[in-house]
């Protein structure tokens, strides 16, 4: 039935269909054809199906009022709602589709469509030439939804042609203008992209500005390469009114079993030198040189449960990354470790996870980010072993956890240190009568030490090598007690956890301890080894006492209360902790800690109490409320212990208020309470939409690290989904 076949062609190959799905033309077997009416006109020549037509044949399937055939100019016609549909792509209209019965070319009026990403296009006539080429006259593309009350979309792109090449996978646009809200504000007479449908193309992305006290005015054109089908390199020189030119390189290639990617830029500049106060302006000084950074990591499978990896990190300037407004590490990292405190650090390393086991093994340098730091005297790691492994141990006997480490620092300038180490956990939990519940546990661990000592000068004056065997066992039991309630629940549950270890003699004791890291909180409290590391041990014995209460509505109130209290009482032993922890004493400070949240607001305090004083030793509070049109954050930390090095008063804040359901105001701001400074602040304007997201921001930093003084900057940030954006980063 020719007839049939030539306007399932016209489904098929029809413009929509070529134009903008890309879909090959088939011949299937089988057509069906529905309609109210099917009529032959032999005056005319014609054969018209009339009313509600379908055409149909396999996936592809053309709805249309009336469809024409005229077999004398070879002429398919379908009119008035016409609809194609192919599998699972959307719906592609017009208002009517000319076809030549050779399937080559044809010619689409009001023409509209979706696209990849939720885009949407729309034109006056869509072409399709006997090449393949597509053409689409008076069109528009856009990724926001058409307004039914004819209010314009919040961008597009309009443009008197756009030619779609499938050969060269790319569209390209004559005399286009960027409209928003219907008004012009960019024109290019040419404008040209990579194909939506096809996988990965080169060519320029959307630039990136932002305005700075220290750069001034900011332009960045990255461009794509696609060198391969599995490796490309994104090419970003970065202009600047106040410094010279900056080249930036991010590279990127997959391999059968892993990937790498690098990051690195460099430039030929003098050194930025803030003035000694807030108000006086910087200058560049110095020699010119080289100056650069590389961010470079990869992973790689070796076999199931098995890979390595790599990490590097460098600078040649110390504050090159801040001067030039990047992070000072990578915004996402696959590496084993990662550092903060303005430390790079790289690494390699191997690891390996069973379902009872896991180890790794690596090797790692530190640089720290900070003028006239010797970085000498930081260690190289060489090598850093860790293995845990869970040994299965018939039911009712409990859970026998197994683990080895070894570590071997070395350093230039400073103290060598190295440690092996082996050792178990054991425990037992179980509930007993009343509801009571137990768990006995008991550790130990041997370890082998081997450290240097040096004066002032750097010179080695002593080496020591000792072994040490260690051991612990305790029960840890609490009883909770249940009251449901109408409208609330109520939990309350006592704690005791008591443990003895085994002594320890001063010159057990390496010289490079760990103990300054502990602070003692709720989660540290009932824990065998609270401090987590090696090095240190608590030996004699401690008594722990705490309890815990919670307070959950039911139904429609979402009220919940959470509450804890404690401390902790040393039965035997000496202090081996700083004095800063809070266990300094044989009774603790007091820790409590508070949490009430809802549906629209939480706050969560933690607090550790002086224990002869009651003072407030610490202090952290952290606020939140997401109601109305406000969504907040506060966090305040008073770090006050008097054996403390560093105090710390300082709230951190950040706001946002919804004007509209699109517009909306951020204020973020750090202050220092102690100092009586704000370190950082921003405030910006954001538009958002469903298919547009538009930001301007202000951001001040007001800290001096080196040479630097504060900063200040203006960042743009323009974002079209679907195609890309102008951004600040």
């Amino acid at each position: 039935m020719k007839f049939a076949r030539v306007l399932m062609a016209a489904c098929a190959v029809g413009a929509l269909a070529a134009a903008v799905a890309g879909a090959q033309s088939t011949d299937p077997d089988q057509v069906y054809l529905e309609a109210d009416e099917l009529i032959e006109n032999r005056e005319r020549g014609v054969y018209i199906a009339r009313g509600d037509v379908r055409l149909a044949a396999g996936e592809r399937v053309l709805y249309a009022d009336e469809l024409t055939y005229d077999p004398a100019s070879g002429r398919v016609t379908a009119r008035g709602s016409v609809r194609l549909f192919e599998g699972r792509q959307p719906a592609q209209l017009a208002e009517e589709i000319i076809l030549d019965d050779d399937m080559v070319e044809g010619v689409a009026y009001g023409f509209a469509t979706l696209l990849e990403n939720n885009g949407r296009a729309a034109a006056a006539a869509a072409l399709r030439r006997p090449d393949g080429s597509v053409e689409l006259r008076d069109a528009y593309y856009t990724a926001c939804d058409l307004c039914e009350d004819g209010r314009e979309p919040a961008w597009r792109l309009r443009a008197d042609e756009v030619i779609r090449d499938l050969d060269d996978e790319v569209i390209r646009y004559r005399d286009m203008s960027l409209e928003v809200a219907g008004v012009p504000i960019f024109y290019t007479p040419y404008f040209a992209h990579a194909d939506p449908s096809a996988k990965r193309r080169s060519g320029f992305l959307l630039p990136a500005v932002d305005i700075s006290n220290r750069l001034g005015f900011s332009y960045q054109q990255p461009y794509y390469w696609a060198i391969s089908p599995y490796q490309d390199l994104v090419i970003a020189p970065r202009i600047m009114t106040e410094a010279n030119p900056l080249l930036e390189l991010d590279y990127r290639r997959r391999f059968y079993s892993g990937e790498i990617n690098v990051e690195l830029s460099f430039t030929n500049e003098q050194e930025y030198v803030d003035g000694p106060d807030a108000d006086s302006e910087g200058e560049w000084s110095g020699d010119y040189e080289f100056r650069g950074h590389v961010f470079a990591e990869g992973r790689f499978d070796l076999a199931p449960g098995w890979s390595w990896g790599f990490g590097a990190q460098a600078v040649d300037d110390a504050l090159y990354l801040r001067r030039y407004d990047y992070s000072e590490s990578p915004e996402e990292s696959s590496t084993l470790f990662e550092f903060d405190q303005r430390t790079l650090i790289s690494q390699l390393y191997i690891t390996g996870r069973g379902e009872r086991y896991y180890t790794d093994l690596a090797s790692i340098r530190f640089q720290r980010l900070t003028e006239d730091f010797d970085n000498d005297r930081l260690p190289v790691v060489a090598p850093l072993l860790r293995f845990t492994g869970e040994v299965p141990l018939p039911r009712g006997m409990g859970d026998l956890d197994v683990g080895a480490s070894a570590v071997n620092l070395r350093r230039e300038r400073g103290q060598d240190h190295a440690r092996a180490s082996v050792g178990f956990e054991w425990t037992a939990p179980a509930i007993l009568p009343g509801g009571v519940r137990a768990e006995a546990f008991a550790t130990g661990r041997v370890d082998g030490y081997s450290f240097n000592t040096v004066n002032g000068a750097g010179v080695e004056t002593d080496t020591t090598n000792f072994t040490r065997a260690l051991g612990a066992a305790g029960l840890d039991v609490s009883w909770p007690f249940l009251r449901p309630g109408d409208h609330f629940n109520t939990i309350l549950a006592p704690r005791a956890f008591v443990v003895t270890a085994s002594g320890l003699d001063d010159d057990q004791i390496p010289v490079a301890a760990e103990g300054d890291v502990f602070d003692l909180d709720s989660t540290a409290m009932f824990s065998s080894n609270r401090v987590g590391g090696n090095d240190i041990w608590e030996d004699g014995a401690r008594l722990d006492l705490g309890a815990s209460g919670s307070l959950e509505g039911l139904g429609r109130n979402r009220l919940r209360l959470d509450a804890f209290v404690g401390r902790s009482y040393r039965l035997d032993g000496e202090p081996r902790l700083s004095q800063a922890s809070g266990v300094f004493e044989d009774e603790s400070d007091w820790v409590a800690e508070v949490e009430a949240s809802n549906r629209y607001a939480s706050l969560a305090a933690r607090t550790r109490l002086d224990t002869e004083t009651g003072d407030l030793n610490r202090l952290d509070v952290e606020a939140m409320v997401r109601a109305w049109r406000v969504d907040a954050l506060a966090i305040y930390t008073d770090l006050n212990d008097p054996a403390a090095t560093t105090v710390i008063r300082e709230i951190n804040a950040r706001t946002e208020f919804n004007v509209t359901q699109r517009w909306s105001l951020t204020w973020d701001i750090i202050r220092d309470l102690d100092e009586s400074v704000t370190r950082r602040t921003s405030a910006g304007i954001r538009y958002e939409d469903e298919c547009t997201e538009f930001r301007v921001f202000w951001e001040r930093e007001d800290l001096r690290i080196g040479d630097l003084g504060p900063s200040e900057s203006i960042k743009f940030e323009f974002i079209l989904f679907t195609l890309g954006g102008i951004g600040g980063d």
